[in-house]
């Protein structure tokens, strides 16, 4: 069966009342596969059917996915750097990691002091500087992508045609062109995937630019429901000066780069206006890798995994450690109802709820109190400066800051940094929900592509928890005034989240 057959299948059984049917797949080299449409919602099923015909049935190879699911902090990216060490030196890879300090471990490279936030290789007369560390242990020379009269997109495009290992950013895979995806595909790539793929976010965009693009008629929704650059735009994209750090783009250039690739979609927003921009990796890329390693935690009801569902690609799931031996003796809760007062609705000090405050708020000053309390009285365990880290919304830091700790504030989705494992003083002022947008966009493929939302809030908090010295099994002292966030830690810390 062919491309053109496969798609009048398809255009058949979506005239009936069906919900939701499956196809099969046999290719000429004897691999097959199975393909999940939805007939429950129009646009969403012409977009499946639009990414699986830009995977390319005819005599595709199946991309083996692998998920090694892991808790944090026991040697995921140690044993995976020493599994690319030890691989033939002909396969090639592309590593992608959350941050840019982290692409420095992999490839064995230090970045230089005076590049500041781009952290590019440091760099003496014979080139990139290479410690003999990550992968560099064998004698691999992975490659920092890097702008400068080139985008850092045309860069990596460059480095796969030439057969290079490459170590880049999350934000850097966004871009990809398809001429990229070929010449992966021509290579014969592997992908690996430090922390989960982020394969649907919302794009922030300044109000006022987004008009400017809908309004000027520069996108436009075609029949697949996708976001695509109009040929003929009033609006001319300029990359004369890049802004942005992880890809060297323009806003413009970046918008126009994910129409291009098929990537961006419109959707309703909490007032039922078609207004946000909503990014999805494609997957013809996924498919590009011959095999692709994805090191992460919690993946079972994840967005990733919904994603891989939705598509129907295959993944093996190779789980270790999923909790430690003493998560009781390990984690100190605060277990005080006058402290945690402020957290005790199922909706309390949440985003939407956070947003609200101010600094006179009853709840901003409880909370300041209590946090004051927290990190100064000896009641909860001594500390220093340098011992502690907390988090909240980040517009609402400035209602809740304090003497002692307001400098120790990290985001309270920050994942893959070690830079704080010496802390032991903890306090998590959040109550994490998916984005509704988010949420409605996925769920409208049906129930079973609809992730798991609690195993997401407390996927993201344990994230944040697993920055500190609890990673090295060392004990920790944490303030979780969220009533709904302390249950989902005690149901995990008693082995009853899987």
């Amino acid at each position: 069966m062919n491309n053109i057959q496969i798609q009048e299948v398809v255009d058949q059984i979506m005239q009936g009342p069906l919900v939701c049917f499956t196809v099969f797949v046999e290719y000429r080299n004897g691999t097959n596969e199975f393909y999940t449409f939805s007939t429950e919602e129009g646009q969403q099923r012409k977009r499946v059917m639009a990414r699986l015909d830009q995977a390319s049935w005819e005599g595709h190879i199946m991309t083996k996915v692998i998920i090694k699911d892991e808790l944090m902090g026991t040697g995921k990216s140690t044993r995976m750097i020493e599994e690319i060490n030890n691989s033939h030196p002909d396969q090639r890879y592309i590593v992608v990691v959350p941050f840019l300090a982290e692409a420095h471990r992999y490839a064995g490279t230090l970045s230089d002091p005076d590049s500041g936030d781009y952290q590019t290789p440091l760099r003496d007369d014979r080139g990139v500087v290479y410690t003999g560390t990550g992968c560099n242990a064998s004698g691999r020379t992975f490659n920092h992508p890097q702008s400068g009269h080139r985008s850092k997109v045309e860069h990596i495009e460059r480095l796969v045609e030439r057969g290079c290992d490459i170590v880049t950013t999350h934000a850097a895979l966004k871009l990809f062109t398809p001429f990229t995806r070929e010449a992966i595909k021509d290579a014969g790539f592997q992908l690996v995937i430090d922390e989960e793929l982020e394969c649907l976010s919302q794009v922030n965009l300044k109000t006022l630019r987004k008009n400017i693009l809908l309004d000027s008629g520069s996108v436009f929704v075609d029949d697949m429901g996708l976001l695509r650059w109009s040929e003929s735009s009033r609006y001319s994209p300029s990359d004369d000066e890049g802004d942005n750090v992880d890809t060297g783009l323009s806003w413009e250039m970046r918008i126009k780069s994910m129409c291009d690739n098929g990537s961006l979609v419109l959707v309703e927003d909490e007032m039922g206006g078609r207004n946000l921009f909503i990014w999805e990796y494609p997957l013809s890329f996924i498919k590009a890798f011959d095999k692709v390693t994805v090191l992460t935690y919690m993946f079972e009801g994840s967005l990733f995994s919904k994603y891989l569902e939705t598509y129907g690609l295959d993944y093996e799931v190779h789980k270790g450690v999923q909790i430690p031996d003493n998560p009781f003796d390990l984690i100190n809760v605060v277990d005080n109802s006058k402290m945690n007062k402020a957290g005790s609705s199922e909706f309390a000090l949440s985003a939407s709820s956070q947003r609200k405050l101010t600094k006179d708020s009853a709840v901003s000053k409880d909370v300041s109190k209590n946090l004051h309390n927290f990190f100064n009285n000896s009641t909860y365990g001594k500390s220093n400066m340098g011992d502690r880290l907390w988090t909240c919304l980040k517009g609402s830091k400035k209602n809740f800051t304090g003497r002692g700790y307001t400098n120790r504030h990290i985001a309270c989705n920050t994942k893959a940094v070690n830079d704080f494992s010496d802390t032991f003083q903890l306090a998590y002022v959040h109550n994490t929900f998916m984005q509704p947008e988010q949420f409605k966009f996925l769920k409208s493929r049906g129930e079973d592509f609809a992730p798991d939302l609690e195993k997401y809030a407390l996927s993201e908090m344990l994230q944040w928890i697993y920055r500190s010295r609890v990673r090295d099994d060392k004990e920790i002292n944490l303030y979780l005034p969220s009533s709904r966030m302390r249950g989902f830690l005690e149901d995990w810390m008693d082995g009853k989240v899987v």
